[in-house]
């Protein structure tokens, strides 16, 4: 996920250079440097299919539409090989604007940067699978060029002898699988294998709207959390529901990857809590334990994953500070091997 902040640099960068032209390009020049926005608006466009969209990317999205339709007279006059003639006042003041906003923005997203985990470091294989299929089919492994309707992560310590049983987590929506990536790595590294997996099949939707674009997913759980929270409380039962049938999926999963006979235990996390009671006790003694991860105390943003180290900025939101120590995820590793143990 650290890497995500260069593709935020790249188009704050582009953005800035753009804009700055207002005061040093000379008139009687061609506007080459007008092609800087619509480059820019590309690049953001492509962070956010890579890594979903956040308040960052989102801000700088709507910072180049800006900048692209400002920059339509210069685009037309550049590929009619125009020089330059003048800047409007309106011109300057939106480039002056989008400068200063696309400094402010790298500077933040260089500030909150998450947390760099090496997972090579601590002798543990990070494995990500696209998969193709739906809940009512089953998942496998989806060919090259076909579509993918779930990304699969699999975290396993490179040494030869594996500990049983597999851990699988359950994230919750306003979080993704990646957000609870220290955890599975430091877990991995104890000699467990852990899984995690991000559905996104037709037949497994949670919202009947745009909102349920893969990369805008989980920026709309957390805003319907943050802005409507009765409302994000009254579909319980319906998040249950949809929690149970991806930890069926997992499971049927695990099968296919370490045989029928293998043993689980769950870490789960706010919406998927209740999903794991009701799917441990129709699970006919295939899992061993279970952790809520939201019930130790030192975790203080549930539902939302590690976010001092995967997301700093949200944590600051809710008053923390990145953490680059891993404490929490040690906390929660600990706990996890205590349960399991």
């Amino acid at each position: 996920m650290v890497y995500s902040v260069f593709g935020d640099l790249l188009a704050a960068f582009l953005l800035a250079a753009s804009s700055a032209r207002i005061f040093f390009l000379k008139y009687e020049r061609f506007d080459t440097a007008a092609v800087l926005a619509p480059l820019a608006l590309i690049v953001i466009v492509l962070q956010i299919l890579a890594w979903n969209i956040d308040f960052i990317s989102a801000s700088l999205f709507i910072l180049a539409l800006i900048a692209f339709f400002t920059n339509i007279r210069a685009l037309s006059r550049l590929a009619s090989k125009l020089y330059v003639d003048h800047y409007s006042p309106v011109f300057i003041v939106f480039s002056a604007l989008i400068l200063i906003v696309s400094i402010a923005l790298a500077v933040i997203a260089v500030f909150f940067a998450p947390v760099a985990a090496d997972p090579s470091r601590l002798g543990v294989s990070e494995t990500k699978t696209r998969l193709s299929g739906s809940f009512a089919s089953g998942f496998s492994e989806a060919a090259y060029f076909d579509g993918s309707s779930a990304v699969l992560y699999i975290y396993e310590g490179q040494g030869e002898k594996k500990t049983s049983p597999v851990v699988i987590v359950g994230s919750d929506k306003r979080a993704d699988a990646a957000a609870y990536r220290p955890y599975m790595i430091l877990l991995a590294a104890e000699g467990y294998t852990v899984m995690a997996c991000d559905f996104y099949a037709s037949d497994g939707r949670w919202f009947d709207s745009a909102a349920n674009l893969r990369f805008f997913r989980k920026f709309a759980m957390t805003a319907s959390y943050l802005f409507r929270r009765d409302y994000f409380l009254r579909q319980k039962d319906f998040y249950t529901f949809g929690m149970i049938r991806e930890f069926s999926a997992m499971r049927a999963i695990a099968e296919k990857k370490f045989g029928n006979d293998v043993k689980l235990f769950i870490a789960c996390d706010g919406m998927a809590d209740a999903a794991a009671v009701d799917f441990i006790r129709d699970a006919n003694g295939s899992v061993e334990g279970a952790l809520a991860l939201d019930s130790v105390g030192q975790y203080r943003t549930p539902g939302f994953g590690l976010i001092e180290q995967t997301d700093p900025l949200l944590a600051a939101f809710f008053g923390l500070s990145r953490d680059a120590d891993m404490r929490l995820p040690h906390t929660l590793v600990s706990e996890t091997l205590r349960r399991i143990r």
